[in-house]
């Protein structure tokens, strides 16, 4: 492995390019052999960087989102000057069918091994220490993607952050990096910072402020019924979007899942035979008070639908928060290959990012290695599908080979 990275990168190295104000920054260098994290290193241009990086090999390279006065020093002694705001959109955190097939988890004590969810102790033995083998597929990615198109299209609507600010990358694993760099944004702190993603997540969101409640106790319609007042499709921000949200349930939902919000099945049945008149009704105008009394929305109803809208619309769990809020975060530097896959970090513009293919561009590895393979679920590089393997002696293309030694189901044939 380290050789393959070592001749990457003796091959690649003119197409690495340094962070901005990389003086600024703190490096950090994972090792192979070692598995130690290298850090608070700072170099004075890209060529001592790059003589680094050839010297050591590392299987990650990382470089600090945040900006340093001395960077080589301690954390209390760098002088932080402030940070870029970076959201990790990954697949562990989206819950997609597919990881039951092909995610996996051992048990250290007992050797127990399963496909799927990792449990909180092995059922065998009891144990509590649980590993777990994350795959990724086209499936993961995608949904992956989806979030990121989310998020980038939130940021731009509702914070005004322009494309040019936006820098997105592939993790060269499970997911996207997306920087934003501004000098109104970097010196915003943890707080401020934590601000940002509950508000991306939805969190905490009262649908009154987002327009969404029932009118005063003396107006009232001819049936009785108060009257309900609510946002349009067409509103700006949040309040849209919960709109959009209410709007996905009553035209995308089945039977079955409407009676799970609360709805009679009766009035799941009619929802699901009028969708059409509805659609044209609500692309016009979304009458809250008519969609209560129609369909005997009761409070709890309400709750339901108004939680179910939100996770619709919202990026709930699918970014990890941890890596934004926090002001000294190291990431993964751009072009550099993840030692977990053997794929690059690949810059991808907001232009091209759906028609990106995570697994082939990132795939940099040319020939074919002979592997044995132990366990592994079936991958994809390139326009190639090779697997599922069960311990098997087989020849791949370099970058299938790589990918699957990282994850540590594999080993070379000498």
């Amino acid at each position: 492995m380290k050789g393959k990275f070592l001749e990457y990168y003796r091959r690649k190295l003119a197409s690495l390019r340094p962070p901005s104000a990389m003086t600024e920054r703190e490096f950090g260098f994972l090792l192979f052999r070692e598995r130690i994290m290298v850090r608070h290193k700072a170099f004075r241009d890209f060529k001592v960087f790059t003589d680094s990086l050839l010297s050591l090999v590392p299987s990650d390279v990382y470089y600090s989102t945040a900006y340093y006065r001395q960077p080589d020093l301690d954390m209390d002694q760098k002088g932080w000057l402030g940070s870029d705001v970076v959201f990790d959109v990954d697949a562990d955190h989206i819950d997609t069918p597919c990881k039951e097939t092909h995610d996996m988890w051992a048990c250290p004590k007992c050797k127990e091994t399963r496909r799927g969810k990792k449990p909180t102790k092995c059922p065998k033995c009891g144990n509590e220490k649980i590993e777990e083998k994350a795959w990724l597929c086209d499936r993961c990615l995608i949904a992956a993607k989806e979030e990121v198109l989310k998020l980038v299209e939130l940021l731009a609507e509702d914070f005004g952050i322009r494309s040019e600010q936006m820098h997105l990358f592939f993790s060269g694993h499970r997911g996207y990096h997306l920087h934003l760099v501004s000098d109104k944004l970097k010196t915003l702190d943890d707080v401020q910072r934590k601000e940002i993603v509950d508000y991306v997540i939805g969190l905490g969101l009262d649908p009154a402020e987002q327009g969404l409640y029932q009118g005063p106790q003396d107006l009232f319609l001819e049936n009785g019924h108060s009257v309900v007042i609510g946002p349009q499709l067409t509103d700006p921000g949040w309040r849209g979007r919960l709109a959009k949200g209410v709007y996905r349930i009553i035209t995308e939902l089945d039977q079955k899942q409407l009676i799970e919000l609360g709805f009679r099945r009766g009035a799941a049945l009619q929802i699901i035979n009028e969708r059409e008149q509805i659609e044209n009704e609500w692309s016009k105008k979304i009458l809250w008070s008519s969609f209560q009394d129609k369909w005997g929305i009761t409070d709890q109803i309400w709750r339901n639908v108004i939680e179910k809208a939100l996770t619709m619309m919202a990026l709930p769990a699918k970014i990890d928060t941890v890596v934004t809020t926090d002001i000294h975060r190291l990431i993964r530097m751009p072009e550099t290959l993840n030692g977990k896959t053997g794929l690059k970090a690949a810059m991808v513009g907001l232009d091209r990012l759906e028609e990106f293919d995570p697994f082939s561009e990132p795939a940099v590895f040319e020939g074919t290695q002979t592997i044995r393979v132990m366990e592994a679920p079936q991958l994809r590089i390139r326009d190639q599908t090779f697997g599922p393997f069960s311990d098997e002696k087989v020849e791949l293309p370099l970058s299938a080979a790589v990918l699957l030694v990282a994850k540590g189901v594999a080993m070379p044939e000498s």
